[in-house]
């Protein structure tokens, strides 16, 4: 296949049946417009309310639907066409897949079962297929599930991650999943090909050691942000370069230190929302970044302006940051 173009990488030169085969075959890449925050809890409840943001602009989350279930601990990942949550805690763990169009608000679809009921999972995905590894149900497991996303089904065995993971978070390029961190082992980074089947591959290590961080990706880089690294929460991010192995590197801080937070991204934005907290609040940062690329940044991040993240009726009480490209 050809190296078609992403958002943040559009240099080469194709034909008008490339273009055409692509876009037909659904992975000519066209970059997403809004983000979906889903699932949760907000004491004393679990939260089936999904929100949504539109993630090239900073503003208010709006009420988008509801999830299938109420549950907190799943994992998200999506297409350019769904956006899919899976997993998760009701307390009892659950196998449901669920999907949302994220063009038209609404509630979710059921979509299948991953291959056993857990929580605590990661998730990686390009236009084609969605990848779910990891989780505990009650032991940790090394599981790698796999999706085809525009169709409706269950999900079907990949291979295994290298450790047992419980709390990893997941980055992917259009080519590659890659898991990062996770109980026991916080400092474990693998790689999968995502349009393949089989068991992970150690890429490295992570610069700190986390687990239940959140995460968000350009076509080449993954971001990991926060999350719980022994004895108490961090604000780190680190990054890795996809498509090579290596440990991760020190890419800034963001502007709390939580864990069990979502992220999101359109390739030029992360966003981080949710999380324990005492404020009702989400806080965003800017970043100065390399324009159309995600990049380390010279510093730390800044606070820029306060949105609440309504969640159904709730309104979530934590912080997120949002991470900005600029050409400055």
């Amino acid at each position: 296949m050809a190296n078609y173009p992403q958002l943040d990488d559009c240099s080469v030169v194709w034909t008008l049946k490339e273009v055409n085969d692509a876009i037909m075959g659904g992975y000519w890449r066209n970059h997403g417009t809004r983000g979906i925050f889903g699932g949760g809890y907000n004491s004393p409840a679990l939260v089936a309310a999904a929100d949504f943001v539109t993630i090239a602009t900073t503003g208010n989350a709006s009420a988008f639907g509801n999830l299938s279930v109420s549950r907190r601990h799943l994992t998200a990942f999506s297409s350019f066409n769904r956006n899919f949550f899976a997993g998760g805690a009701t307390p009892s763990m659950v196998n449901h897949i669920d999907y949302f169009v994220p063009t038209s608000q609404g509630n979710a679809s059921d979509f299948g079962d991953l291959t056993n009921a857990r929580k605590a999972i990661g998730a990686s995905s390009n236009s084609t297929r969605g990848v779910v590894f990891g989780g505990t149900n009650p032991s940790n497991v090394n599981i790698i599930d796999y999706i085809t996303m525009a169709s409706v089904g269950n999900a079907i065995d990949f291979g295994d991650l290298t450790t047992v993971a419980n709390g990893a978070t997941g980055a992917s390029s259009p080519v590659r999943g890659v898991r990062l961190g996770g109980y026991p082992s916080t400092a474990t980074i693998d790689f999968f090909e995502i349009a393949t089947t089989g068991n992970a591959i150690d890429f490295g290590d992570l610069a700190v050691s986390v687990g239940d961080a959140s995460s968000f990706d350009s076509s080449t880089r993954g971001v990991a942000v926060g999350g719980y690294s022994n004895p108490a929460n961090t604000n780190t991010m680190q990054y890795v370069t996809i498509a090579s192995q290596g440990n991760a590197v020190d890419y800034g801080d963001a502007t709390n230190a939580l864990d069990v937070t979502g992220g999101t991204s359109n390739s030029i934005r992360g966003l981080k929302g949710g999380g324990p907290g005492v404020s009702n609040v989400m806080d965003t940062s800017l970043l100065n970044l390399l324009f159309l690329g995600i990049s380390q940044p010279s510093g730390p991040a800044k606070k820029w302006t306060l949105c609440p993240l309504v969640v159904g009726n709730h309104v979530i009480v934590s912080p997120t940051s949002i991470l900005e490209m600029s050409s400055e």
